[in-house]
């Protein structure tokens, strides 16, 4: 069987981008028509054939109609490194919203070799999807390349870079945080350090800004030694620098972060909540000395599914809009890991 040619075949050929290869081809903008005809021409000689978009008809009226949009959805290698993950958990979520819509769903891992190189994901060369969908913290330069020479709409999921025209959705970390830090005051706690690395990504931010919201509204000074960095969820295995003298309650920037955290203060002969209260964000959880009883902050996942598929399907409508950014609150769950300060 012959080899099928790509995209990627033609722009090695012409030693032009995949992007202006699949622009000449598509009869988009940004091309010359000098150069929309050599690209044409090779794509001609080495046999390239379009993949066309599928037709059906409909049981009732037999009219054709195209088919679903194709949703692309994008994923760093590094967030779905395991069987269970907060992040399989929301593409399940968003493939199941997508399914209602009538929309189809495909992923791609992207690997972290691929995403520093800035190479374009593979359903974007290979003409796979109508719109794009990033899932988690992917990096900043490579969201600008892709918004920079993909044509379609790309859509940044539970992070946001300001500056870069993709839309947004995420969870309202900083009144989450905020709602963790009070609950916490309410317990009578006045030494409460805040656990992550919040200069790692907007959303950590976030969390820590609405931490320290919290103390400031109740004349709590914030101490910097009680701000312990876990780590960028990238770079392997959580270390904690517990200081000398210790808080007596933590709010954490993740769940994973609060049990880690837990177990190194377990270690010690520390006992929670007795002796130092935790909560944590997401309420996902799989194993751990914290599972079912850490206080959280509960992200709605099917909500942000919904928010999702709504904008990206006005977006593959054609309708005009400036960047839209959507905060999805999610609720506090309340369980054994904080307790009335002693």
């Amino acid at each position: 069987m012959d080899r099928i040619v790509t995209l990627e075949d033609i722009a090695k050929e012409m030693q032009v981008s995949i992007v202006t290869v699949s622009n000449a081809l598509a009869g988009r903008s940004g091309v010359s028509e000098e150069l929309r005809a050599r690209i044409t021409e090779k794509a001609r000689e080495m046999g390239y054939r379009k993949k066309p978009r599928r037709e059906k008809k409909t049981p009732s009226a037999g009219k054709l109609y195209q088919t679903a949009n194709r949703i692309g959805v994008v994923v760093p290698e590094c967030l779905v490194d395991t069987s269970t993950s907060f992040y399989w958990e929301l593409y399940q979520r968003i493939a199941m919203e997508a399914s209602r819509r009538g929309c189809f769903v495909s992923l791609e891992i992207l690997s972290r070799e691929r995403e520093m190189i800035r190479d374009l994901p593979f359903l974007i060369r290979e003409q796979q999807t109508d719109g794009l969908i990033l899932l988690g913290m992917v990096e900043r330069g490579y969201v600008e390349k892709l918004a920079e020479e993909v044509h379609c709409p790309i859509q940044m999921m539970d992070f946001d870079y300001d500056g870069v025209p993709c839309d947004a959705i995420m969870s309202n970390g900083f009144y989450g945080s905020y709602q963790m830090a009070n609950y916490l005051i309410r317990l009578g706690h006045r030494k409460i350090g805040f656990v992550g690395e919040k200069l790692a990504t907007g959303s950590i931010m976030d969390r820590y800004q609405g931490f320290s919201k919290s103390l400031l509204e109740h004349g709590i000074r914030e101490r910097s030694e009680w701000i312990l960095s876990d780590r960028d969820s990238r770079d392997g295995e959580i270390v904690f620098h517990l200081p000398e003298q210790l808080p007596t309650a933590f709010v954490c920037s993740s769940d994973f972060s609060a049990e880690k955290l837990a177990e190194l203060l377990i270690g010690k002969g520390y006992e929670i909540p007795k002796d130092i209260s935790l909560t944590g964000f997401d309420d996902f959880l799989v194993g751990g000395a914290m599972q079912g009883k850490l206080t959280t902050y509960a992200v709605d996942m099917d909500a942000m599914a919904h928010q999702s598929l709504k904008l990206m399907l006005r977006r593959l409508s054609g309708e005009q809009m400036d960047k839209n950014v959507k905060n999805i609150d999610g609720k506090p769950v309340i369980r054994s890991s904080a307790a009335p300060v002693k």
